[in-house]
Formats: structure tokens, sequence, C-alpha cells
């Protein structure tokens, strides 16, 4: 019997969805930080109750399970990694330090630091080295010196990886090759990152920068793959685990230990992939998501079905390679942590209190005031039916967090503390949004907010009236709807490789053609092993271009076949359309030279068939009966008794007029005064806001 898992380890909870004989079930446990592969193994379980069965059933007949995980965030977010040596040309030693020269987007200079150091100074080896920008060799490698640079680095700084960063490798990788295989064969276990594996373009800074980190991130990576997957399997998973990338696709095991740094950002990638899914079947051709869970709120736009990824991420201070699903995130969770300022003003995150100790309403030793906190004590979360009653609320707790810490030294009641975090979180999170929309050309009044994750339900009309959108969709199974998109993933392998192009010259073609089919069957090859066998697979090339002396570029799809003559004067066209509707009318220089930097093939084969996905689960199965629950409304600072809704008994076609709550097993769903829910024929709830 064929079943699929997605797994999304957040930072609080662990979340599940199962899909098996065309019905989708959920499960959700709290995060597991000294075993991660305990929460996931809770959160199965809750899910093969749903369908009758044991833990060990569900997963003897499970075909595949596709994972996602923070572990590599949080090493890079946290500085927590391997204790990692470098290998650079000679003279370079110092790149690391100065970083591109960054400098942050404030106007106060005393906030502008140093680089942080991912590595000490002294377990950075220079090695006399050269190859210029044609890849031609013009100082040979000496071999000795690597293997006693190797040698002195484990001995002496007892580094556990070493990562390999010599110019001009993205044009000929020769030496840093070499390099590799002397390392292999002095230390075969140590972990090796040549900075041309990660990404074949120039800019060594970037290059090297995303080497050092995947050196950087290996250790908490590979603990948490390898402890994972030998968990499920000793558990009993009889199919395959796949793992899934920032870029929104799934890489197998082995993959995964070696290329840890692509499993960043791969939660909000599923939610990505889940939302392109929303849109294709609904045909919304611009859809705003919004992920708000237990310790972050992610953000991001489809246009057409499509998610734009983004190329040459910057991961706080550090300029990178790295390709991520285009994302925005701020610390605007469920156990973001509300405070006082040292200059007396309240705040809400970027601190988290995670999932242990967690709020103080979940008794774990938590004693700070959070989001969560602050929405129990305002009524809207019922502290007996959390979790589906699985976990029970101290809603005293809570209170006397919020008045000790937050609400009493300002002078505020804890319902007006408790509106006030809320208000702060609302904002925060519209700020974020206005930043993937009006920062970036679009009006967010064009697009439908899909809402999902455990906490957004509670907070998605506020943050929509804010930004004047007038609809929102909350999906069913909301509160595991990046596990869920996960079960929609492909296999993908994306390889990038600089070609330098005027487009204006035709005698280049030849050069640019042969770069791409090179590249075409790197990736294919690559992908077919993760042992794919006959399945079929899809290669699409894009191209990133940019005006001549500029910075930076942007992307475009190249046709799906070899190019030919002629396709630079139709590139060259697209691209002064595309950079005028991205920068504005006249913005294109007539006259510029108009340059290929990169390109980039990406092959692609289905993991698995989720089509069932589209299906309706079964209808409700209780008595459709409204409760009434006292709740402080923070837009009136009033308390008011107000209609709750239990999410199962809610049919197809029901209405309901704000303000009013749906309980669902694992989310509230807040509709809020002047807003109108109903409940469609896919079983999610459609908010629209009434005319005045």
């Amino acid at each position: 019997m064929s079943t699929l898992i997605g797994v999304d380890v957040g930072g609080t909870h662990t979340d599940v969805a199962v899909l098996r004989e065309g019905r989708s079930v959920r499960g959700k446990a709290p995060t597991r930080y000294d075993r991660f592969a305990q929460g996931v193994l809770d959160a199965i379980a809750v899910a093969a109750g749903e369908l009758d069965l044991t833990r060990e059933q569900l997963l003897a007949e499970t075909e595949l399970i596709v994972n996602s995980t923070t572990v590599v965030t949080n090493a890079i977010t946290e500085l927590r990694g391997a204790n990692v040596g470098v290998l650079v040309t000679a003279g370079y030693r110092d790149t690391f330090r100065l970083g591109g020269g960054p400098r942050l987007n404030v106007y106060d200079d005393h906030l502008q630091v140093n680089m942080p150091d991912l590595l000490a100074r002294e377990s950075i080896v220079e090695i006399e080295e050269r190859i210029d920008a044609s890849g031609n060799v013009l100082v040979a490698l000496d071999e000795a010196q690597v293997a006693a640079a190797v040698t002195r680095l484990v001995q002496e700084r007892h580094v556990s990886a070493i990562a390999i960063c010599f110019l001009s490798s993205y044009v000929n990788p020769a030496h840093e090759r070499a390099a590799e295989q002397v390392i292999g064969r002095l230390y075969p276990e140590l972990f090796t990152s040549p900075s041309h594996a990660l990404l074949s373009s120039r800019g060594e800074n970037r290059r090297w920068t995303t080497a050092v980190l995947n050196a950087f991130v290996h250790e908490s990576a590979m603990a948490y793959v390898r402890s994972v997957a030998g968990e499920l399997r000793d558990a009993g998973l009889k199919g395959g685990i796949a793992f899934f990338q920032g870029l929104g696709g799934a890489i197998g095991q082995q993959r995964a230990l070696r290329y840890p740094l692509a499993l960043l950002g791969s939660g909000p990638a599923g939610g990505a992939l889940g939302a392109c899914e929303v849109g294709r079947q609904r045909g919304a051709q611009r859809l705003l998501l919004g992920d708000m869970g237990g310790t972050s709120f992610d953000t991001g736009i489809v246009i057409d079905g499509e998610v734009p990824i983004g190329k040459h991420i910057e991961i706080g201070p550090f300029k990178t390679g790295v390709e991520l699903v285009d994302i925005v995130s701020v610390g605007a969770g469920g156990g973001s942590i509300a405070s006082i300022g040292e200059r007396g003003t309240p705040q809400v995150g970027p601190r988290s209190a995670r999932s242990t100790p967690g709020p103080a309403a979940y008794g774990r030793g938590g004693v700070e005031p959070t989001v969560t906190d602050a929405m129990i004590a305002m009524g809207f979360i019922d502290p007996d039916r959390y979790l589906g009653g699985r976990q029970t609320l101290d809603v005293d707790a809570a209170r006397r967090a919020l008045s000790e810490r937050f609400a009493a030294p300002l002078q505020w009641s804890v319902e007006d503390g408790a509106a006030a975090i809320h208000d702060l979180a609302v904002v925060n999170m519209a700020l974020a949004v206005r930043e993937v929309t009006i920062e970036r050309g679009h009006d967010p009044r064009e697009f439908t907010f899909l809402a999902f994750g455990g906490t957004l339900p509670m907070f998605a009309g506020q943050i929509a009236a804010e930004l004047e959108m007038r609809s929102v969709i909350i999906p069913r199974n909301s509160s595991v709807f990046c596990a869920q998109g996960l079960l929609l993933a492909d296999f993908v392998v994306r390889r990038e490789q600089t070609v330098d192009w005027p487009l204006a010259d035709e005698d280049a073609l030849p050069r640019v053609r042969a770069t791409a089919e090179e590249l075409r069957q790197r990736t294919v090859a690559e992908l077919q092993e993760e042992g794919l066998g006959q399945r079929e697979v899809r290669v699409a090339q894009s191209a990133s271009l940019r005006f001549a002396g500029q910075t930076y570029e942007l992307t475009l799809p190249l046709p799906d076949r070899p190019l030919q003559q002629g396709d630079g004067e139709l590139l060259a066209q697209r691209f002064r359309e595309t950079y005028e509707r991205v920068y504005g009318a006249g913005t294109a220089w007539a006259d510029a030279e108009i340059r290929m930097r990169d390109l980039t093939v990406t092959a692609s084969a289905r993991a698995a068939d989720a089509t069932a996905l589209a299906t309706p689960t079964i209808p409700p199965t209780e008595p459709a009966r409204a409760e009434r629950r006292a709740v402080y409304l923070p837009a009136l600072r009033q308390w008011h008794t107000i209609d709750v809704h239990r999410d199962a008994a809610l049919p197809i076609g029901a209405m309901l007029e704000g303000p009013c709550i749906v309980d669902a097993v694992d989310t509230t769903i807040f509709v809020p005064l002047g807003w109108r829910a109903e409940r469609d024929a896919r079983l999610d709830y459609v908010l629209t806001l009434e005319e005045r």
C-alpha cells in the first residue's frame, strides 16, 4: 500500500503530513532538541493513530519520507558549528575577515560591526598555487605543502573539516581536486568542502564563504541526518528517505551528507511548494504566502504558479552562492518572547522560547511571556483542547509571566499587555509582507493571502487588514502545510557555471552551448545517482544577465533546447523588458552591452505521486454546533463573548460572521470583526473583508 510522509522539524513543533489511499492526515509533537528523531517519531505516531494504525505499521507501508529541518539554519544563526580549517591560495588569507566589505542597512555607524569569525585565523593556511581567470596554471600545486598543512591543521588545530578555497577554481578545479585527493589519502574520514563543488561561479568571496559554511554546518547536519534516518529504519521504515533543500527540491541521504548547506531554509521552501500547488489548483495568479509557527513568520509571493528563487543569498552578514526559495523571515512566532528594551519600549522577538522550555503556559519551566501566552490570556486558545487535548495549558502561568515581566513594568493590565504583544506581532509580520511586495514593486492588494502554520490563522485577518488586502485563504491541514508541501517534492539537482557571454557576440555561442550541454550531462548524472530508476528526468535552463559594469543580475528562463543563432538578440530584448518591469519604465539602458554572467541547469524527477492531495479530506464527523467563549478583542480593548465553532463540525458551505473562532485540533482560526468566512468545497476557509 503506497503511503507518503512529509516531516517538517520546526523550532517548536515537529509536523507530519501523511498521504495514504487518497486520505490526508496530520500529526504534531514538540520538537526534541536533545533527540530530533524522537520528535519525528512522536508526530508520526499521532498521525498513525488517526489511521487506526501503530507507528510501526505505518512506517512499514511507507514508500517515501521527505524531511525538512531547521538544524542548518540554527547552526549558522547561532554561529555554533564545526572546527573548520581552510586551505587558501597564498595572499588571500584575510578574504574571510574582509567579507566583501559588508555593511548593515542602518544609519548609525556604531552599529556597523566586523564580520563574525566562523573560524580562527590560525586555522587558515596559505598554499602556493595559482590559476588565472582563463584556467591557465601559473603556479603548480605543491602536494607536499598541502599534506604538511593538512597534518598541522588536524594535529595542532584539531579541525574536523577542511574547506579548500583556491583562486579561479570555478573555471579550472584541478588544484582543488588534487588537494582533496591528498586529504583523502591522509585522513579518509575528514570532511572536505572544495569550493568549486559548491559553486562554479566567479566571485571568490561568495564561493569560498559557501565552502566554509558547508564545512561549518556539517557536524550538526550529519548528526541530524544519520540519527533521523537510522531511528526511522529501526522503527520499521521500509521505504526511502529524502531531505528537502532550501531551493525547493529533495535530495537523498548521501548527497545531504556531502552538501549539508543545501538543507538551509528547507522548512519555508516546503510551504512555498505547497503554495504553488494551491495557486495551480485554484487558478490564482498571485498568492502571498505566510507561515507562522512557533519561532518565526515566513512570507513570500507566488506569481503564475512560480515562487522566485533567490540567487547568491546573503545569510546574515555572509555573502554566499546559496540559492534559496525567496522567503523573508522575522522572529514572530508563537514562541517569540515579549520583552522591554533598554529604552523602555516593548518588543516581540526575535528570541524564542522554542519547544523547551517553551511558553510559560506549557509548564516546562518557561517564565518569559510569549505570543502564545498572550493569546491564551486573551481567551483565543482553549487551554483544554490544545493539540487535541494532548497537552493542557496553564492559563495562570501565562498571566503571571505577562504581568511580572511585561505588563506590570509598563503599568498595564495583563489584558492590555497581551493585546500590545498581539499588535506588535501583527505589525512585525505586516512589515515583512511589505518587504516581499511593496519594496519589490508589487501591490499586496492585488494578492490573495494564503495563511498557514500552527499560529498564523489567529492573525491572518489582522495582517491582511493592515495591508488593505480583502481575501485570505486558510488551507485545510494549515498547521502542517509545510510538511504537506514536501509530499509534492521533486528530486532536484542544480548546477551553475560562469560563462560571461556578451549577447551581441554570436561567435561565442558555441562555447556557451557546450557549457550548457556539459552542465546538462552532469546534473542528469548526479540526479540518477539518487536511485530514481527509469523515472522521467526533466531539464530546465536559465541564465543570469546584467548590463556591463553592474553588480547584480536578473534571472531569465532559457528555451528548452540548445541555444542557436539569434537567441542572443531575443534574450537581450527580454532582459530589457524584464528590467523595466522590475525597476520602472525607462530604466533600461538602450545602448548598453548586456552580458550573460552565469548559466544554470536544473534536473528534476518526480519523487512520488501525490496527486491525491487535490482530493478533500473526509467530511465533518461531528454535529454542527456553536459554543460561546469570552475573548479579549485587541482591536476593541474589551472582553466580548463570541461564537466558537469546532472545525470537525463545519460542513462545506458553512458561513461564519466575525468576530468568531474556529477551533481545530492543532490550530485556532480567528475571523475578525468585519470579516466573513466560508468553508469551500476543498474544506479550506476563505475569509473575505465585507464591503463597508
